[in-house]
Protein backbone atom coordinates (compact mmCIF):
# COMPACT_ATOMS: atom_id res chain seq x y z
CA UNK A 1 0.00 0.00 0.00
CA UNK A 2 1.36 3.46 -0.96
CA UNK A 3 2.30 5.43 2.13
CA UNK A 4 -0.25 8.26 2.57
CA UNK A 5 1.76 10.27 5.31
CA UNK A 6 4.87 11.45 3.89
CA UNK A 7 4.59 14.31 0.98
CA UNK A 8 5.50 13.74 -2.27
CA UNK A 9 8.59 14.71 -3.71
CA UNK A 10 9.33 16.15 -6.92
CA UNK A 11 12.15 17.35 -9.19
CA UNK A 12 13.07 21.32 -9.25
CA UNK A 13 11.58 21.51 -12.27
CA UNK A 14 7.66 19.92 -11.39
CA UNK A 15 4.93 22.85 -12.27
CA UNK A 16 3.86 25.16 -9.46
CA UNK A 17 0.35 23.42 -8.94
CA UNK A 18 2.72 20.65 -7.86
CA UNK A 19 4.69 22.20 -5.35
CA UNK A 20 1.98 24.33 -4.03
CA UNK A 21 0.36 20.63 -3.38
CA UNK A 22 3.50 19.50 -1.89
CA UNK A 23 3.51 22.18 0.74
CA UNK A 24 -0.36 21.46 1.58
CA UNK A 25 0.55 17.51 1.88
CA UNK A 26 3.54 18.21 4.12
CA UNK A 27 1.37 20.18 6.39
CA UNK A 28 -0.82 17.36 6.88
CA UNK A 29 1.65 15.06 7.01
CA UNK A 30 3.06 16.94 9.85
CA UNK A 31 -0.17 17.37 11.87
CA UNK A 32 -0.37 20.91 10.97
CA UNK A 33 -3.61 19.98 8.81
CA UNK A 34 -5.62 17.74 10.87
CA UNK A 35 -8.52 15.32 9.37
CA UNK A 36 -11.51 17.48 8.79
CA UNK A 37 -10.40 20.58 8.72
CA UNK A 38 -11.43 23.20 6.17
CA UNK A 39 -8.52 24.73 3.14
CA UNK A 40 -8.52 27.91 1.59
CA UNK A 41 -11.70 28.09 -1.08
CA UNK A 42 -9.95 28.49 -4.57
CA UNK A 43 -10.02 32.22 -4.54
CA UNK A 44 -8.20 32.33 -1.14
CA UNK A 45 -5.61 29.94 -2.54
CA UNK A 46 -4.52 31.72 -5.21
CA UNK A 47 -4.48 35.02 -3.80
CA UNK A 48 -2.08 33.45 -0.92
CA UNK A 49 0.46 32.23 -3.57
CA UNK A 50 -0.29 34.94 -6.49
CA UNK A 51 -1.13 32.08 -8.71
CA UNK A 52 -4.43 31.92 -10.85
CA UNK A 53 -7.65 30.71 -9.96
CA UNK A 54 -6.93 27.75 -12.86
CA UNK A 55 -3.92 27.04 -11.11
CA UNK A 56 -5.23 26.92 -7.46
CA UNK A 57 -7.96 24.63 -9.07
CA UNK A 58 -5.12 22.17 -10.41
CA UNK A 59 -3.67 22.07 -6.75
CA UNK A 60 -6.76 20.60 -5.61
CA UNK A 61 -7.34 18.43 -7.96
CA UNK A 62 -3.63 16.85 -7.43
CA UNK A 63 -4.96 16.28 -3.56
CA UNK A 64 -7.78 15.16 -4.73
CA UNK A 65 -6.21 12.33 -6.74
CA UNK A 66 -3.71 11.67 -3.84
CA UNK A 67 -6.88 10.80 -1.27
CA UNK A 68 -5.91 14.09 0.66
CA UNK A 69 -8.59 15.84 0.23
CA UNK A 70 -12.42 15.97 -0.49
CA UNK A 71 -14.65 18.79 -2.14
CA UNK A 72 -17.81 18.79 -0.63
CA UNK A 73 -20.83 20.47 -2.70
CA UNK A 74 -21.19 24.27 -1.89
CA UNK A 75 -19.07 23.88 1.35
CA UNK A 76 -15.39 23.80 -0.13
CA UNK A 77 -12.10 21.41 -0.03
CA UNK A 78 -11.49 19.53 3.22
CA UNK A 79 -8.53 17.40 4.79
CA UNK A 80 -9.30 13.94 4.31
CA UNK A 81 -8.69 11.14 7.24
CA UNK A 82 -5.89 8.59 5.82
CA UNK A 83 -7.03 5.79 4.05
CA UNK A 84 -7.87 2.93 6.89
CA UNK A 85 -5.78 0.07 6.46
CA UNK A 86 -8.53 -3.18 6.70
CA UNK A 87 -9.28 -6.18 6.62
CA UNK A 88 -12.76 -7.22 5.79
CA UNK A 89 -15.01 -9.94 7.30
CA UNK A 90 -15.07 -13.06 6.25
CA UNK A 91 -17.85 -14.24 3.96
CA UNK A 92 -19.46 -17.88 3.44
CA UNK A 93 -22.01 -18.66 0.86
CA UNK A 94 -23.28 -21.81 3.08
CA UNK A 95 -26.99 -21.43 4.24
CA UNK A 96 -27.09 -21.31 7.62
CA UNK A 97 -28.91 -23.93 9.52
CA UNK A 98 -32.63 -22.03 10.20
CA UNK A 99 -35.00 -21.39 13.24
CA UNK A 100 -31.90 -22.13 15.89
CA UNK A 101 -31.69 -22.46 19.59
CA UNK A 102 -33.10 -18.52 19.98
CA UNK A 103 -32.06 -18.57 23.47
CA UNK A 104 -28.82 -16.81 23.45
CA UNK A 105 -30.53 -14.11 21.32
CA UNK A 106 -33.02 -13.30 23.27
CA UNK A 107 -31.32 -13.31 26.49
CA UNK A 108 -28.97 -11.20 25.19
CA UNK A 109 -31.38 -8.36 23.38
CA UNK A 110 -33.51 -8.09 26.47
CA UNK A 111 -30.21 -7.15 28.31
CA UNK A 112 -29.19 -4.68 25.36
CA UNK A 113 -32.87 -2.86 25.31
CA UNK A 114 -32.34 -2.23 29.16
CA UNK A 115 -28.56 -0.18 28.79
CA UNK A 116 -29.50 1.43 25.03
CA UNK A 117 -30.61 4.72 27.02
CA UNK A 118 -27.62 5.05 28.75
CA UNK A 119 -26.91 8.99 29.18
CA UNK A 120 -23.26 8.53 29.87
CA UNK A 121 -22.14 5.86 27.25
CA UNK A 122 -19.63 7.16 24.90
CA UNK A 123 -19.95 6.07 22.01
CA UNK A 124 -24.03 5.48 23.03
CA UNK A 125 -25.57 2.30 21.91
CA UNK A 126 -28.38 3.76 20.55
CA UNK A 127 -27.82 3.72 16.45
CA UNK A 128 -29.33 7.30 15.46
CA UNK A 129 -27.75 10.42 14.80
CA UNK A 130 -26.71 12.76 17.35
CA UNK A 131 -29.21 15.91 18.87
CA UNK A 132 -26.67 18.64 17.24
CA UNK A 133 -26.61 16.90 13.41
CA UNK A 134 -31.27 16.91 13.57
CA UNK A 135 -32.48 20.38 12.66
CA UNK A 136 -34.77 20.46 16.05
CA UNK A 137 -35.32 24.45 16.38
CA UNK A 138 -36.46 24.57 12.67
CA UNK A 139 -38.55 21.46 13.44
CA UNK A 140 -39.76 22.68 16.97
CA UNK A 141 -40.84 26.10 14.72
CA UNK A 142 -42.83 24.44 11.93
CA UNK A 143 -44.77 22.77 14.83
CA UNK A 144 -45.23 25.84 16.69
CA UNK A 145 -46.06 27.42 13.27
CA UNK A 146 -48.73 25.05 12.01
CA UNK A 147 -50.51 23.82 14.59
CA UNK A 148 -51.09 27.73 15.38
CA UNK A 149 -52.57 27.68 11.44
CA UNK A 150 -53.96 24.56 11.56
CA UNK A 151 -55.29 23.90 14.93
CA UNK A 152 -57.69 20.95 13.22
CA UNK A 153 -54.63 18.96 12.42
CA UNK A 154 -55.24 17.68 16.20
CA UNK A 155 -58.53 16.71 15.70
CA UNK A 156 -58.54 14.34 12.50
CA UNK A 157 -56.31 11.76 10.47
CA UNK A 158 -56.31 11.21 7.13
CA UNK A 159 -56.28 7.40 6.48
CA UNK A 160 -53.78 7.08 4.09
CA UNK A 161 -51.79 9.53 5.48
CA UNK A 162 -50.80 13.43 4.42
CA UNK A 163 -50.90 14.45 1.24
CA UNK A 164 -48.65 16.95 1.31
CA UNK A 165 -46.25 14.48 2.38
CA UNK A 166 -47.02 11.40 0.50
CA UNK A 167 -46.59 14.31 -2.79
CA UNK A 168 -43.15 15.15 -1.76
CA UNK A 169 -42.43 11.73 -1.21
CA UNK A 170 -43.24 10.56 -4.83
CA UNK A 171 -41.02 13.73 -5.95
CA UNK A 172 -38.34 12.36 -4.04
CA UNK A 173 -38.83 8.81 -5.01
CA UNK A 174 -37.68 9.90 -8.99
CA UNK A 175 -34.39 10.70 -7.89
CA UNK A 176 -33.29 7.48 -6.98
CA UNK A 177 -35.87 5.72 -9.33
CA UNK A 178 -38.91 4.68 -7.22
CA UNK A 179 -42.04 4.54 -9.20
CA UNK A 180 -44.67 5.33 -7.14
CA UNK A 181 -47.58 7.80 -7.27
CA UNK A 182 -48.87 9.29 -4.11
CA UNK A 183 -51.78 7.35 -4.03
CA UNK A 184 -50.02 4.42 -3.85
CA UNK A 185 -48.41 5.13 -0.72
CA UNK A 186 -49.13 4.74 2.76
CA UNK A 187 -48.17 6.76 5.86
CA UNK A 188 -46.53 4.74 9.13
CA UNK A 189 -45.43 4.94 12.76
CA UNK A 190 -41.81 4.74 11.97
CA UNK A 191 -40.26 2.26 9.59
CA UNK A 192 -40.71 -0.82 11.03
CA UNK A 193 -44.45 -0.76 10.47
CA UNK A 194 -44.09 -0.25 7.35
CA UNK A 195 -42.23 -3.97 6.98
CA UNK A 196 -44.84 -5.15 10.07
CA UNK A 197 -47.74 -4.53 7.28
CA UNK A 198 -44.99 -5.90 4.60
CA UNK A 199 -44.86 -9.22 6.15
CA UNK A 200 -48.29 -9.38 6.67
CA UNK A 201 -49.68 -8.85 3.29
CA UNK A 202 -47.71 -11.05 2.02
CA UNK A 203 -46.97 -13.85 4.11
CA UNK A 204 -48.93 -16.39 6.61
CA UNK A 205 -48.22 -18.13 9.87
CA UNK A 206 -46.19 -20.87 9.20
CA UNK A 207 -44.63 -19.29 6.15
CA UNK A 208 -40.71 -19.00 5.40
CA UNK A 209 -39.02 -15.42 5.34
CA UNK A 210 -35.54 -14.74 3.85
CA UNK A 211 -33.82 -12.29 5.36
CA UNK A 212 -29.92 -11.11 5.33
CA UNK A 213 -27.05 -12.93 8.01
CA UNK A 214 -26.15 -10.98 9.81
CA UNK A 215 -29.92 -9.08 10.03
CA UNK A 216 -31.20 -5.99 12.56
CA UNK A 217 -32.23 -7.70 15.44
CA UNK A 218 -35.93 -6.05 16.11
CA UNK A 219 -36.38 -7.98 12.36
CA UNK A 220 -36.04 -11.19 13.62
CA UNK A 221 -37.99 -10.80 16.84
CA UNK A 222 -40.89 -9.33 14.46
CA UNK A 223 -40.58 -12.55 12.22
CA UNK A 224 -40.82 -15.20 14.47
CA UNK A 225 -43.64 -13.68 16.61
CA UNK A 226 -45.73 -13.39 13.86
CA UNK A 227 -45.50 -16.90 13.72
CA UNK A 228 -43.13 -17.23 10.54
CA UNK A 229 -40.39 -19.31 10.26
CA UNK A 230 -36.74 -17.99 8.95
CA UNK A 231 -34.26 -18.99 6.97
CA UNK A 232 -30.66 -16.38 6.85
CA UNK A 233 -29.18 -15.64 3.78
CA UNK A 234 -25.31 -15.27 3.61
CA UNK A 235 -24.40 -11.30 2.87
CA UNK A 236 -21.51 -9.86 1.50
CA UNK A 237 -19.84 -6.86 3.96
CA UNK A 238 -19.22 -5.08 1.06
CA UNK A 239 -22.39 -6.21 -1.60
CA UNK A 240 -25.16 -7.33 0.35
CA UNK A 241 -27.62 -10.39 0.24
CA UNK A 242 -25.83 -13.10 -1.78
CA UNK A 243 -27.68 -13.52 -5.14
CA UNK A 244 -26.81 -16.83 -5.84
CA UNK A 245 -27.52 -17.78 -1.74
CA UNK A 246 -30.74 -16.26 -2.10
CA UNK A 247 -31.10 -18.41 -5.52
CA UNK A 248 -30.60 -21.95 -3.59
CA UNK A 249 -32.81 -21.06 -1.08
CA UNK A 250 -35.92 -20.07 -3.21
CA UNK A 251 -34.97 -22.72 -5.83
CA UNK A 252 -38.00 -25.10 -4.56
CA UNK A 253 -41.12 -23.70 -5.24
CA UNK A 254 -43.14 -22.29 -1.90
CA UNK A 255 -40.07 -23.00 -0.23
CA UNK A 256 -39.55 -19.19 0.54
CA UNK A 257 -43.09 -16.58 0.77
CA UNK A 258 -41.18 -13.16 0.94
CA UNK A 259 -37.77 -11.90 1.16
CA UNK A 260 -36.54 -8.67 3.48
CA UNK A 261 -33.63 -6.83 1.91
CA UNK A 262 -32.03 -3.86 2.86
CA UNK A 263 -29.61 -2.85 -0.59
CA UNK A 264 -28.61 0.28 0.53
CA UNK A 265 -25.90 0.81 3.79
CA UNK A 266 -27.85 -2.61 5.67
CA UNK A 267 -27.52 -2.50 9.63
CA UNK A 268 -25.31 -4.11 10.97
CA UNK A 269 -22.85 -4.52 8.01
CA UNK A 270 -23.78 -1.26 6.21
CA UNK A 271 -22.92 -2.95 2.60
CA UNK A 272 -24.60 -1.38 -0.35
CA UNK A 273 -25.40 -3.81 -3.17
CA UNK A 274 -24.82 -3.19 -6.75
CA UNK A 275 -27.21 -2.13 -8.63
CA UNK A 276 -26.69 -5.30 -11.10
CA UNK A 277 -27.36 -7.61 -7.96
CA UNK A 278 -30.77 -5.27 -7.44
CA UNK A 279 -31.49 -5.81 -10.71
CA UNK A 280 -31.12 -9.74 -10.79
CA UNK A 281 -33.23 -10.16 -7.13
CA UNK A 282 -35.62 -8.14 -8.52
CA UNK A 283 -36.04 -10.36 -11.65
CA UNK A 284 -35.57 -13.81 -9.96
CA UNK A 285 -38.14 -13.11 -7.10
CA UNK A 286 -40.92 -11.63 -9.63
CA UNK A 287 -39.90 -15.31 -11.68
CA UNK A 288 -40.55 -17.23 -8.83
CA UNK A 289 -43.42 -15.68 -6.44
CA UNK A 290 -41.61 -14.61 -4.09
CA UNK A 291 -42.47 -11.15 -2.29
CA UNK A 292 -39.40 -8.67 -1.65
CA UNK A 293 -39.44 -6.49 0.91
CA UNK A 294 -37.22 -3.70 0.59
CA UNK A 295 -36.12 -1.57 3.42
CA UNK A 296 -34.44 1.62 2.34
CA UNK A 297 -34.65 3.62 5.54
CA UNK A 298 -30.55 4.35 5.06
CA UNK A 299 -30.53 5.27 1.63
CA UNK A 300 -30.64 8.71 2.03
CA UNK A 301 -27.45 8.58 4.31
CA UNK A 302 -24.85 8.00 1.56
CA UNK A 303 -21.52 10.08 2.48
CA UNK A 304 -21.21 10.89 -1.12
CA UNK A 305 -23.41 13.36 -3.38
CA UNK A 306 -25.25 10.31 -5.31
CA UNK A 307 -27.82 8.87 -3.12
CA UNK A 308 -27.82 5.24 -4.77
CA UNK A 309 -30.90 3.61 -6.61
CA UNK A 310 -33.61 0.79 -5.08
CA UNK A 311 -34.02 -2.38 -5.70
CA UNK A 312 -38.05 -1.58 -6.59
CA UNK A 313 -36.18 0.62 -9.68
CA UNK A 314 -35.96 -2.57 -11.10
CA UNK A 315 -38.88 -4.21 -10.77
CA UNK A 316 -41.89 -3.02 -13.26
CA UNK A 317 -44.89 -5.45 -11.78
CA UNK A 318 -45.22 -4.33 -8.64
CA UNK A 319 -43.45 -7.13 -6.74
CA UNK A 320 -41.26 -5.04 -4.39
CA UNK A 321 -43.13 -3.34 -1.40
CA UNK A 322 -40.74 -0.41 -0.91
CA UNK A 323 -40.89 1.22 3.12
CA UNK A 324 -38.74 3.86 4.24
CA UNK A 325 -38.81 6.42 6.98
CA UNK A 326 -37.38 10.02 8.42
CA UNK A 327 -36.27 8.19 11.59
CA UNK A 328 -32.89 7.85 10.82
CA UNK A 329 -32.23 10.24 9.14
CA UNK A 330 -33.84 13.61 10.20
CA UNK A 331 -36.46 13.23 13.12
CA UNK A 332 -36.44 9.82 15.31
CA UNK A 333 -38.90 11.42 17.24
CA UNK A 334 -41.58 12.39 14.86
CA UNK A 335 -42.09 8.59 13.91
CA UNK A 336 -42.84 8.95 10.61
CA UNK A 337 -42.19 5.89 7.81
CA UNK A 338 -44.12 4.68 4.74
CA UNK A 339 -44.57 2.36 2.38
CA UNK A 340 -45.15 1.86 -1.70
CA UNK A 341 -46.29 -1.40 -1.21
CA UNK A 342 -46.81 -1.87 -5.04
CA UNK A 343 -49.35 -4.96 -5.84
CA UNK A 344 -50.49 -5.33 -2.44
CA UNK A 345 -51.77 -2.11 -1.93
CA UNK A 346 -55.68 -2.65 -1.02
CA UNK A 347 -54.36 -4.99 1.24
CA UNK A 348 -51.54 -2.98 3.02
CA UNK A 349 -54.09 0.03 3.35
CA UNK A 350 -56.84 -2.53 5.16
CA UNK A 351 -54.15 -3.99 7.48
CA UNK A 352 -53.30 -0.59 8.57
CA UNK A 353 -56.60 0.11 9.31
CA UNK A 354 -56.71 -2.88 11.51
CA UNK A 355 -54.08 -2.13 12.95
CA UNK A 356 -53.84 1.01 14.04
CA UNK A 357 -55.97 3.57 12.14
CA UNK A 358 -54.14 6.21 10.98
CA UNK A 359 -50.81 8.41 12.29
CA UNK A 360 -51.03 11.94 13.69
CA UNK A 361 -51.35 14.47 11.21
CA UNK A 362 -49.27 17.05 12.61
CA UNK A 363 -46.06 15.21 12.46
CA UNK A 364 -46.62 14.58 8.78
CA UNK A 365 -47.34 18.21 7.57
CA UNK A 366 -44.12 19.05 9.27
CA UNK A 367 -42.04 17.04 7.48
CA UNK A 368 -43.83 18.43 4.52
CA UNK A 369 -43.57 21.83 4.54
CA UNK A 370 -39.71 21.02 5.67
CA UNK A 371 -39.28 18.64 2.55
CA UNK A 372 -41.37 21.43 0.38
CA UNK A 373 -39.30 24.93 1.50
CA UNK A 374 -35.57 22.99 0.83
CA UNK A 375 -34.94 22.32 4.32
CA UNK A 376 -34.19 18.49 3.98
CA UNK A 377 -31.89 19.17 0.80
CA UNK A 378 -30.12 21.18 3.22
CA UNK A 379 -29.98 18.52 6.44
CA UNK A 380 -29.12 15.32 3.85
CA UNK A 381 -26.09 17.20 2.66
CA UNK A 382 -24.58 18.33 5.97
CA UNK A 383 -25.54 15.08 7.68
CA UNK A 384 -24.00 12.95 4.83
CA UNK A 385 -20.50 15.07 4.89
CA UNK A 386 -20.98 14.92 8.83
CA UNK A 387 -21.50 10.41 8.69
CA UNK A 388 -18.56 10.10 6.40
CA UNK A 389 -16.37 11.90 8.52
CA UNK A 390 -17.68 10.08 11.40
CA UNK A 391 -17.86 6.64 10.28
CA UNK A 392 -13.79 7.10 8.51
CA UNK A 393 -12.92 8.60 12.55
CA UNK A 394 -14.27 5.61 13.95
CA UNK A 395 -12.82 3.28 11.60
CA UNK A 396 -9.33 5.08 12.32
CA UNK A 397 -9.87 4.35 16.18
CA UNK A 398 -10.47 0.97 15.69
CA UNK A 399 -7.81 0.29 13.52
CA UNK A 400 -5.77 2.41 16.77
CA UNK A 401 -7.26 0.48 19.77
CA UNK A 402 -8.29 -2.87 18.42
CA UNK A 403 -6.21 -6.05 18.22
CA UNK A 404 -4.34 -6.49 14.54
CA UNK A 405 -6.22 -9.39 13.26
CA UNK A 406 -9.82 -7.95 13.72
CA UNK A 407 -11.49 -6.96 10.34
CA UNK A 408 -14.20 -4.77 9.33
CA UNK A 409 -14.94 -2.57 5.53
CA UNK A 410 -15.41 0.45 5.12
CA UNK A 411 -19.16 1.39 4.74
CA UNK A 412 -20.14 4.37 1.76
CA UNK A 413 -23.00 5.07 3.50
CA UNK A 414 -25.07 5.12 7.71
CA UNK A 415 -23.43 4.93 10.16
CA UNK A 416 -22.70 1.81 11.05
CA UNK A 417 -19.66 -0.35 11.97
CA UNK A 418 -19.72 -3.95 12.04
CA UNK A 419 -16.18 -5.45 13.45
CA UNK A 420 -15.23 -9.36 13.08
CA UNK A 421 -13.19 -10.12 16.64
CA UNK A 422 -10.46 -12.60 16.77
CA UNK A 423 -12.50 -16.15 16.98
CA UNK A 424 -11.92 -16.52 20.42
CA UNK A 425 -13.81 -13.48 21.71
CA UNK A 426 -16.86 -13.97 22.78
CA UNK A 427 -18.78 -10.69 21.98
CA UNK A 428 -21.43 -11.53 25.21
CA UNK A 429 -18.12 -10.49 27.32
CA UNK A 430 -17.38 -7.78 25.44
CA UNK A 431 -20.24 -6.38 25.92
CA UNK A 432 -21.00 -7.45 29.84
CA UNK A 433 -17.50 -5.71 30.38
CA UNK A 434 -18.30 -2.22 27.83
CA UNK A 435 -21.65 -1.84 29.36
CA UNK A 436 -20.02 -1.55 32.74
CA UNK A 437 -17.31 1.08 31.34
CA UNK A 438 -20.61 2.90 29.49
CA UNK A 439 -19.22 2.25 26.35
CA UNK A 440 -22.05 1.24 23.56
CA UNK A 441 -21.66 -1.73 21.26
CA UNK A 442 -23.84 -4.46 20.09
CA UNK A 443 -23.32 -8.01 20.35
CA UNK A 444 -23.25 -9.82 17.06
CA UNK A 445 -24.92 -12.89 18.90
CA UNK A 446 -27.87 -10.57 18.66
CA UNK A 447 -27.89 -10.14 15.15
CA UNK A 448 -28.83 -14.28 14.16
CA UNK A 449 -30.35 -17.15 15.12
CA UNK A 450 -27.16 -18.82 14.14
CA UNK A 451 -23.55 -18.69 16.09
CA UNK A 452 -22.18 -17.50 13.46
CA UNK A 453 -21.69 -14.02 14.72
CA UNK A 454 -20.56 -14.45 18.12
CA UNK A 455 -17.63 -12.95 18.05
CA UNK A 456 -18.40 -9.91 16.03
CA UNK A 457 -19.88 -6.52 17.64
CA UNK A 458 -21.47 -3.59 15.43
CA UNK A 459 -20.59 -0.06 16.49
CA UNK A 460 -22.83 3.30 15.81
CA UNK A 461 -20.92 6.04 14.73
CA UNK A 462 -23.96 8.58 14.97
CA UNK A 463 -21.84 11.17 17.42
CA UNK A 464 -19.82 13.52 15.87
CA UNK A 465 -15.98 12.93 17.15
CA UNK A 466 -14.90 14.08 20.35
CA UNK A 467 -12.55 12.95 23.22
CA UNK A 468 -15.28 11.35 25.11
CA UNK A 469 -15.89 8.82 22.00
CA UNK A 470 -12.10 8.46 21.30
CA UNK A 471 -11.61 7.70 25.11
CA UNK A 472 -14.66 4.98 24.82
CA UNK A 473 -12.61 3.64 21.94
CA UNK A 474 -10.03 3.07 23.27
CA UNK A 475 -11.51 1.67 26.36
CA UNK A 476 -13.22 -0.99 24.55
CA UNK A 477 -10.01 -1.88 22.13
CA UNK A 478 -8.53 -2.66 25.51
CA UNK A 479 -11.22 -5.21 26.58
CA UNK A 480 -11.11 -6.83 23.18
CA UNK A 481 -7.33 -7.14 23.54
CA UNK A 482 -7.70 -8.69 26.90
CA UNK A 483 -10.10 -11.08 26.19
CA UNK A 484 -8.30 -12.11 22.73
CA UNK A 485 -5.32 -12.35 25.03
CA UNK A 486 -6.31 -14.23 27.72
CA UNK A 487 -8.16 -17.13 25.83
CA UNK A 488 -5.40 -17.67 23.22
Amino acid sequence: MQRMNAPHERLPEAPLYHRIADGIDAAIASGALRAGDRLPSVRQLSEQHRVSPATAIQVYRTLENRARVEARPKSGYYVLRPPVALREPSFDITLPPTNGDSGDMDNMLHEFVQVVDDPLAAPSFCAMPARSLVPETRLQHLVATLNRRHPEYVSRYPMNGSLALRQEIARRAVGYGANVRPDEIVITQGGMEGVFLALMATTEPGDTVAVESPAYFVLLQTIRSFGRKLVEIPTHPRDGMSVEALDLATQTPGAVQAVVVLPNFQNPLGCLMPDENKRRIAALMAERGVAVIENDIYGEAAHGPHRPSVLQSFDPGGNVLLCSAFTKTLAPGLRVGWIAPGRWLRRVQMLKVRSSMACPVLAQEVLAQFMHDGGYDHHMRRLRAALGDQVRAVADAVARFFPPNCAFSLPQGGYMLWIELPRNVDSRQVFAQAKAAHVGVAPGVAFSLTRRYDHCIRLQCGEPWSPRIEAGLRTLGGIVTRLASADA
